[in-house]
């Protein structure tokens, strides 16, 4: 009887270790953004109680990873030494960063802070109407103009991708979060150069051409600019902590995100830069251009992450677009409410991907009917 008893047991552990090992498996990476507009509606509340709420939301859909704009203009959701704070931060008497990775790890959510490197403001080109504790502004308005090339003008106001200097900057940044907040990822987006234009960047890359013997043309330097920021915050992270996760979110178009934002995705996923690339694949499965067809997208980046292997591959979805707005997708998301369930079928029963991310977190827990239904269709396949 005793044999019996042993017997069962260990067949009732080792049942029980498959499932566990067959779970894990099989669990894909599931996150949302959270953008600057939407934590800055939570910080008009009260703070605490919104993102209380948030990962209530976050625990219905499964969702582990959330990425927080944590400086979308040039300004801080915490204090900081290179960048000023958020204006509406500073009615608060708590380090709301450290608020958000204490919750979130304390119900299993991973946090990434999400940063845009170059963006000061896309209202105005007056460096007068910034905070006078901007970078841009303070090297915009010192006694020295040597550094004045450090910020470019394009419809508003930017970093300089080129300046060695302003990559110090963006670098002091990111290590600056990773050192002294508990994140579990660094995450930039898809914003590079604003424009093609020769004239955002001529003082910088005149100095260049005089200075090199055989000089790269402007498209090829402007790629090897922005491939120097992302190998830099690959490394700096690095060496802070291993374990953090970098992660880039760059534009549905490899070729579009190279020729016209001077983001060499390739390079970046062949070279290692990256642990992560999530591209942002915002477009339905009867999208009226062939090439950006969903599946079609879908393969394209499988093809590339298929270069190296230690890179993973994560989708961005579109769940704001239950509500669409462009004559391409009305059609299809109008007739269709459960497009995003099926691209998460997709990506969860496909081995080359590695899982996905809901763009955004307000879009993702709407009231509107077209957003519940769409989620009401996420939750059945669960």
């Amino acid at each position: 009887m005793k044999r019996v008893l042993a017997v069962l047991i260990c067949l009732v552990l080792l049942a029980g270790c498959f499932q566990f090992e067959k779970k894990e498996t099989t669990k894909k990476h599931i996150g949302v953004w959270l953008s600057y507009s939407e934590v800055n509606a939570m910080l008009d509340g009260d703070f605490k109680t919104e993102f209380q709420k948030l990962i209530r939301n976050c625990k219905t859909l499964e969702i582990k990873n959330l990425y927080i704009h944590i400086r979308a203009f040039g300004d801080s959701l915490y204090k900081s030494k290179y960048f000023p704070l958020n204006e509406k931060v500073k009615k608060y008497d708590f380090d709301i960063l450290k608020y958000v990775t204490t919750l979130c790890h304390k119900n299993g959510i991973l946090v990434h802070a999400w940063l845009n490197p170059y963006r000061i403001s896309t209202k105005t080109q007056n460096v007068d109407e910034i905070s006078t504790e901007s970078p841009a502004y303070l090297w915009q308005r010192d006694d020295i103009t040597d550094n004045d090339k450090n910020v470019c003008f394009s419809d508003g106001i930017y970093l300089n991708p080129a300046e060695s200097e302003v990559r110090r900057l963006i670098l002091n940044g990111v290590r600056e979060v990773v050192k002294n907040y508990d994140i579990d990822g660094i995450h930039y987006d898809d914003y590079f150069y604003p424009t093609q234009s020769e004239a955002f960047d001529k003082a910088s890359y005149d100095t260049y051409i005089k200075t090199t013997q055989n000089p790269l043309s402007l498209a090829d330097w402007r790629r090897a600019n922005v491939d120097a920021l992302i190998s830099g915050t690959y490394n700096a992270i690095k060496f802070e902590k291993e374990s953090v996760v970098f992660s880039v979110s760059p534009a549905a178009s490899i070729s579009n995100n190279f020729e016209n934002l001077y983001a060499d995705v390739v390079g970046w996923v062949k070279n290692g830069y990256v642990d992560v690339i999530m591209p942002q694949l915002y477009f339905g499965f009867e999208y009226p251009d062939e090439d950006f067809k969903f599946s079609n997208l879908l393969n394209a980046w499988k093809e590339l992450s298929n270069q190296n292997e230690k890179v993973k591959l994560i989708i961005g979805l579109a769940f704001y677009k239950a509500q669409p707005t462009l004559s391409a997708d009305i059609t299809e998301w109008q007739e269709n409410d459960d497009i995003i369930a099926r691209q998460v079928d997709l990506i969860e029963n496909d081995d080359k991907a590695d899982g996905w991310i809901y763009f955004s977190y307000s879009s993702l827990f709407s009231e509107a009917e077209e957003f519940k239904n769409q989620r009401k269709n996420l939750k059945e396949r669960q």
